[in-house]
């Protein structure tokens, strides 16, 4: 629709103009009757303008407040002035006066209790009402429950450290078992060590007499240790894998002397050690 249709429709549903001033002149607007509308609707449009509630005000012809009400419908006649008045709030009701004290002009005697206006009893008191609570066996009913809480809690706690210490000693035991593998390597690392050292003496020669002996006497002790190093780190990691399978240690680790291996490696150190300063052996 173009704006000048729109306004010939717009005008043709304009029945009429109503002007309505606030009281007090805080202002004043213009409404317009639209052909159809409703008393609701048009004091919704009344009150929005103005800023009140469509049932918080009340229209009059001049600006007296007492003076006749003029109820806000597309009847009345176009131009009319009307003045909008708001509604006070009503005024608060007064605070409830306090009882009477217990003095000479109370009514109720001061041997009996006082009563409600209907001649109701009063209220018992808190130790009266928890009587027959404690005498229903709710209580020890209660009491019997938070025990079972307690013992299922401790219960609870109980299994949950025997798993945290079971995980613990598979976790312990496991380390264990990598350690002693390692050592196992290390003593593999040791055996060949003592057989390079081993084929080193091969190729050496001695001087006739006490270099050749003491070659050989060292050739002979060098094989003899990576045979011993290989036992030992043998045995060593089988003893200690079997008490690793057992559930409770009640044995001391199996540990194997190393006297002789010590020996024979101080030995071999000295005869080297001699020869090499004294010339019994050479390449």
């Amino acid at each position: 629709l173009t704006r000048a249709k729109l306004a010939r429709r717009v005008s043709f549903m304009v029945v009429g103009y109503l002007t309505v001033d606030i009281a007090g002149g805080a202002d004043t607007f213009t409404v317009e009757v639209v052909r159809g509308g409703d008393e609701a609707s048009l004091a919704r449009a009344v009150g929005a303008r103005a800023g009140v509630a469509s049932d918080s005000f009340f229209l009059t012809r001049g600006s007296d407040r007492g003076g006749g009400v003029v109820p806000l419908t597309a009847a009345l006649d176009s131009g009319t002035r009307l003045t909008l008045h708001r509604q006070h709030p009503p005024p608060p009701s007064p605070p409830p006066s306090p009882p009477p004290s217990g003095g000479g002009n109370s009514s109720v005697p001061e041997s009996e209790p006082p009563s409600g206006g209907d001649g109701s009893t009063p209220e018992a008191s808190p130790l009266s009402r928890a009587i027959p609570f404690l005498r229903s066996g709710t209580l020890s009913k209660l009491s019997d429950e938070i025990r079972d809480l307690r013992e299922g809690a401790s219960a609870l706690y109980h299994q949950d450290s025997k798993e945290a210490l079971t995980q613990l000693e598979q976790y312990s035991r496991l380390g264990s078992m990598l350690a002693n593998e390692r050592t196992l390597l290390a003593w593999v690392r040791t055996v060949l060590a003592v057989v390079r050292s081993t084929f080193a003496f091969y190729a050496l020669e001695g001087t006739p007499g006490l270099g050749e002996s003491s070659l050989s006497g060292a050739t002979y002790l060098m094989a003899a240790s990576a045979i011993v190093s290989f036992g030992t780190g043998a045995v060593r990691y089988a003893s200690v894998a079997d008490l690793l399978r057992e559930k409770a240690i009640r044995r001391p680790t199996c540990r194997v002397p190393m006297t002789p291996f010590l020996l024979i490696v101080f030995t071999v150190t000295i005869m080297q050690s001699a020869a090499t300063f004294g010339g019994a052996w050479f390449k």
